[in-house]
C-alpha cells in the first residue's frame, strides 16, 4: 500500500514576561526572546492507518493541555488517540504551563492560543500529504554527560559522572518524497535543554532549537546532488535523558556549540541511511499503574510546612522578588500535601501512566510520561529487533523515572524533584513495570529483564 507523508511547523514563542520553567527562584520572567519556540508536526498515512507526531519546544505540558490536543487531533484526523504522539524538547528556556510547582503561574491566553496552534499545526500537515517513503540512519555523537556524580561522602548530587552511562547516538529518520528528494528530518539525541542555567531569563530551545537552525541552514546551502530539498523541515526528538546534563554550559556559544555537533552528526545520520522501509504503521499505548513512595514521616512534614509559612513571611517582609516567592509558595504546597499523604494510616497511592508505541514502517518510536533514565533506552535499543527510537516527556510528564538501583542511591531526581512534580515519586518497582509494558509494546520475545546495574 502507498505511504503518504505531510509535514507543518508553526511557532510557538510566548509573549514576554511569562515565567520560565526548569529552574527555581528566578527573579522575574522573561526578558527577551533569544530564539523562537516552535511546534513541528510530521503526519503519516498509508490508508489504513494514520499517526501524527509533534515535536514541541516546551519543558513538558500538562495533563490538560495533553488530553485536549491528542483527542481534538485524533477527531480532526479520523485517527485513534493512541496514535497521536506529542514529544517535548524539556527546555528550561520556555514558558511555565504550571507543571512545576513554585516557578510561576501559567499565562492562560497563551496556553489557549498554545492548545490551538498543536492542534493546527497537525491539522495543517495532514493537509500536506504527498507520496513518501522513509530510511532510517544513526551515526555517532555526544554533548552531554551522566550528572549524577557520587561524592566521597557517597553522596549523589548533580554534576559529573564521567564513568556514567550515555546514549552517545544520534538517530534519524529521512521523509523522502518521489523525486528522492528528503522534504523533513526526524531526529533524535538524549541530553537535557540545560545549556542555559537558571540566571538565563530570555526565552530560548537551547540547543535543539540550535541544531534544527543549523541543519535548515545547511538543507539551503547544500547543492542539488545532496537528494535534499532546500526547504526539508528538520524535526527534534527528546531521548531518555533524566540523567544527562550538556557537558558544556552557561553561554550561547555552549548553545550553538552542541546545536551544531548533533546537527552536523544527524546530517552524516542521513547519508548512512540506507534502503527503503517497509509501509506498515501502526499505533499501541498501554497505561500501566506506578506505586508512588510513602512520604516522610508526619512530625517531619508537619515540620515542614511551618518551615516554610514562616519562610513566607520573614521573605515577604524583607521585599524578596515574586521569582523567590512562587518558589516558597510552591514549598508550602507541596509541605501540605505531604501532610495529607502522611495522616493517611494505610498508605497506598499510584500514578497512571502511558507508554506509547508507533511503528513508523519498521522504526519504533516509544515515548513514555516521564524524565526517563538513559539507561532505559541503551537497553531498548539493544534488545529490540528493529530500529527504536526511544523517548521521554511524551504526552506528558509525571516526574523523574530512575532505574531501580539509582533508588538507592538517592540524589535529586530520588529525593528532591518530586517537590517541584507535586507528587511523592515513583517507587523503584516503577523499572520492573516500565519494562515489561515497552517489551510488549516493541514486540521483544523472551526479554532480558535482569534488573540494570550501575554502568
Amino acid at each position: 500500500m502507498p505511504l503518504f507523508a505531510g509535514v507543518c511547523e508553526t511557532n510557538i514563542t510566548p509573549p514576554i514576561d511569562v515565567w520560565l520553567s526548569g529552574y527555581a527562584n528566578r527573579p522575574t520572567g522573561a526578558v527577551g526572546v533569544h530564539d523562537d519556540l516552535y511546534a513541528r508536526a510530521l503526519v503519516l498515512d498509508n490508508g489504513d492507518c494514520r499517526l501524527a507526531v509533534l515535536s514541541i519546544d516546551l519543558i513538558g505540558l500538562t495533563p490538560d493541555i495533553v488530553d485536549k490536543v491528542r483527542s481534538e487531533i485524533a477527531t480532526r484526523l479520523c485517527t485513534p488517540v493512541s496514535a497521536v504522539m506529542l514529544n517535548c524538547s524539556h527546555t528550561h528556556g520556555g514558558p511555565s504551563l504550571s507543571g512545576y510547582r513554585g516557578m510561576g503561574d501559567r499565562d492562560e491566553a497563551y496556553a489557549d492560543i498554545l492548545t490551538r496552534k498543536l492542534i493546527g499545526v497537525a491539522v495543517q500537515a495532514a493537509d500536506e500529504l504527498v507520496p513518501a517513503h522513509l530510511s532510517y540512519g544513526e551515526t555517532s555523537v555526544q554533548i552531554g554527560i551522566n550528572r549524577r556524580e557520587q561524592l566521597p561522602s557517597n553522596v549523589v548530587e548533580i554534576g559529573r559522572n564521567y564513568g556514567g552511562p550515555v546514549a552517545p547516538i544520534v538517530q534519524t529518520l529521512s521523509v523522502n518524497g518521489t523525486d528522492g528528494k528528503t522534504f523533513a528530518l526526524l531526529f533524535s539525541h538524549a541530553c537535557h535543554p540545560t545549556t542555559m542555567e537558571g540566571d538565563n531569563l530570555h526565552i530560548t530551545a537551547d540547543w535543539p532549537g540550535a541544531a534544527v537552525a543549523h541543519l535548515k541552514n545547511r538543507f539551503r546551502t547544500e547543492t542539488k546532488e545532496t537528494g535534499i530539498s532546500a526547504d526539508a523541515l528538520p524535526i527534534f526528538l527528546q531521548g531518555c535523558c533524566g540523567d544527562i546534563n550538556p557537558n558544556k554550559r552557561s553561554t550561547w556559544e555552549a548553545v550553538d556549540y552542541a546545536g551544531r555537533l548533533v546537527a552536523d552528526a544527524g546530517h552524516t545520520a542521513r547519508w548512512n541511511a540506507h534502503g527503503r522501509m517497509d509501509e506498515v504503521l501502526s499505533a499501541r499505548e498501554i497505561t500501566v499503574n506506578l506505586p508512588m513512595r510513602p512520604p516522610p514521616p508526619l512530625e517531619e512534614c508537619q515540620k515542614e510546612l511551618v518551615f516554610w509559612e514562616a519562610k513566607l513571611i520573614e521573605e515577604r517582609q524583607a521585599c524578596v522578588s515574586q521569582g523567590r516567592i512562587n518558589f516558597i509558595e510552591g514549598s508550602i504546597n507541596w509541605a501540605r500535601d505531604a501532610v495529607g499523604f502522611a495522616s493517611k494510616s494505610n498508605f497506598s497511592e499510584f500514578q497512571p501512566f502511558t507508554v506509547q508505541c508507533l511503528n513508523l514502517c519498521g522504526l519504533k518510536l516509544i515515548g513514555f510520561q516521564g524524565e526517563m533514565f538513559v539507561k532505559y533506552q541503551l537497553d531498548f535499543i539493544r534488545q529490540c529487533g528493529t530500529p527504536v527510537i526511544a523517548m521521554g516527556y511524551t504526552n506528558g510528564c509525571w516526574n523523574y523515572v530512575p532505574t531501580a538501583i539509582e533508588f538507592t542511591r538517592g540524589g535529586y531526581e530520588v529525593d528532591g524533584a518530586q517537590r517541584y512534580y507535586g507528587t511523592l515519586g515513583f517507587a523503584s518497582d516503577c523499572e520492573a513495570i516500565l519494562r515489561a509494558a515497552a517489551y510488549d509494546l516493541l514486540e521483544i520475545d523472551d526479554p532480558d529483564t535482569t534488573p540494570y546495574g550501575l554502568i
